[in-house]
This record gives C-alpha cells, structure tokens and sequence, in this order.
C-alpha cells in the first residue's frame, strides 16, 4: 500500500476514534430529570456529521459504532440500543445521500430521506411498546399518572412528537456541521441552498390522507400511525416554509438580519411562551411550505415564469 494512502487511512482512523469520542462524551450526561443536562444529546451527531462530509460515510458509521460501544459499556444496552437507531445509521445514511447527490439537486431527496427514517421509527415505537410495554397509551398512563382517556390521546401523537424533535435535531446538526467545513474548506461538496429545497409534488397528497385517516380512525394502531406520520410530513413541509422565508428575505436588504430573527423567535418561542408555540409556528410553516408546493412560489418547477410567458 502506498505511504499516501497509508497516511490517508490513519488519519480517517483517527478522525473516526475522535469524532465517535466526542459524540458519546455529549450522550454521556444525559438525565430525563434535567432539562439542561439533556442539551448536549442534541449535538451528539453533530460530530458524526462533520467526520462523514469530510471522510465519507463509512468513516461516518466508524465513528459512530465507536459512540454506540462507548455509550453501551456506560449506560447500558438499551441507550447503546437507541445510540445505534437514532445516531449512527441515520446519520451514516444521510451522509451517504448527501455526498451522492446530483450537483442540481435541492436537497428533496435528503429531506426524503430524513422524513422516511423518522416515519420507520414512529412504527418501530409503537411496535416496541405494544409488545413489551403493553401498549403506548399504557406505558404513558403509568408514568405520566394520566387517566385512560387522556393516555391515550397523548399516545396517538407522542411517536409524531416525538420523531418530530428528532428531525429538527438532526437537520440542524447536519446543516452546521457542513457549514463549519466549509468555513474550514474542508467540504468537498457545495452546501444546500435552503432557499431551493424541495419535496417531490406527491408528497402532499400522502400528507392529506395520512392525517384525514388519522382524525377518522381515533382509536386503534392503524389510526395512531397515519395521525403520527402526519405530524412527521408536516414537519417536512415546515422544512419548505423556512425554504420559503430564505428566498423571499434573501433578496431584501438586510435580509440575513430577518431571517435570524425568523429563528430566535422560532427556537424561543418555548422559552417564551411555552411549546405551544412553538407548535403553533410549525404548523404555520407548514402551511406556507405546503402553499408553496401548490402555487410554486419561488419558481423552481417553472409554472411562474411559464405562466409569464403565456
């Protein structure tokens, strides 16, 4: 083997020993009971992101094997378990997707991607919990002390709620992380243009019906999971509101001013005035991604400028 390549493979090596380190040191203060000692869960794959768009995602799944052994040996199997579902595939994955995509793509496919993962573990959680746990609505009854009725509506939108999080979390570890190699000129690849990202037209319609059958179905697992893949997808189309406010505010004077604001009013807003809100902002987003899908406000399937032509 030539000393280059040699050099090459101890230097991914030791990016992936690193990165997969520094991932299982943020999981590793976890606590259920404090909400500050759980910050630093939510930049656990961030290290991973940035070994994968530097070295590739087999060194991105390296690093993150090395975490979920760390996180095992200290926590148990079952946050090595969660490690290895939550962190190391989906990030692995998503790395793969990203450094493979066209030149011209923006982004849809990543987003796909995420939204699909997110989908797989809403029914990997309601399974998991009907088998061993007898029931979701059960589990949450019994440790939230709710009665029934109101364990179970809590049931039909915790998976969704709870995936949802997981989504943000890892579109914003993802997005920094290749924001930061590139302040370093380590990206090989140019960043996503959030002004452009897209879903493919089909995609709405799976939204309306997932969510009509989940208001139709109110009981059963059929219901809880249409209801939860619902709230999944509309956070995918919340995507597309942000896409929707970078294009528009990118082009005003000041514009990187509003669009910042955009953001601490949004990642404020529980703070402020509690999750509600930050509910209630999300589904206006969605709203205005879904609207843009529909009218093709910024243009980027052509039927604007086509109809200006005619």
């Amino acid at each position: 083997m030539p000393k280059g390549d040699r050099l090459a493979g101890a230097r991914q090596g030791l990016a992936a020993l690193a990165g997969g380190l520094l991932s299982a040191l943020l999981v590793l203060p976890a606590d259920g009971a404090s909400f500050f000692r759980l910050l630093p869960v939510g930049l656990a794959t961030l290290p991973l992101f940035a070994v994968g768009f530097w070295a590739g995602p087999l060194t991105c799944f390296t690093a993150g094997l090395a975490a979920t052994v760390v996180v095992t040996l200290a926590m148990g199997s079952l946050a090595g378990a969660l490690y290895l579902g939550l962190a190391t595939i989906p990030v692995a994955l998503l790395v793969w997707q990203a450094v493979r995509r066209p030149a011209g793509d923006k982004g849809g496919v990543l987003l796909l991607w995420l939204s699909g993962l997110a989908i797989a573990w809403v029914l990997a959680l309601i399974a998991y919990f009907a088998v061993a746990g007898g029931g979701l609505a059960k589990v949450i009854g019994e440790r939230a002390n709710l009665a029934l009725p109101a364990a179970e509506m809590a049931a039909r939108i915790a998976p969704g709620l709870a995936m949802a999080a997981w989504m943000g979390v890892i579109a914003a570890s993802g997005t920094i992380a290749w924001w930061l190699l590139g302040q370093v000129g380590l990206a090989d690849r140019p960043s996503i243009d959030i002004g452009r990202l897209s879903l493919p037209i089909w995609v709405g319609p799976i939204l309306m019906v997932a969510g009509l059958a989940g208001a139709v179905l109110r009981e059963g697992t059929i219901g809880m999971i249409c209801l939860s893949s619902a709230i999944v997808l509309a956070v995918s189309f919340a995507f597309l509101g942000l896409a929707l406010i970078h294009a528009l505010l990118g082009k005003r004077v000041g514009g990187p001013v509003w669009i910042v604001t955009v953001y601490v009013v949004l990642l404020g807003s529980p703070a402020l005035l509690g999750w509600r809100a930050l509910l209630i902002f999300t589904l206006l987003l969605a709203g205005l991604g879904s609207a843009d899908q529909l009218m093709d406000f910024r243009d980027l399937r052509g039927l604007r400028s086509g109809m200006r032509r005619k």
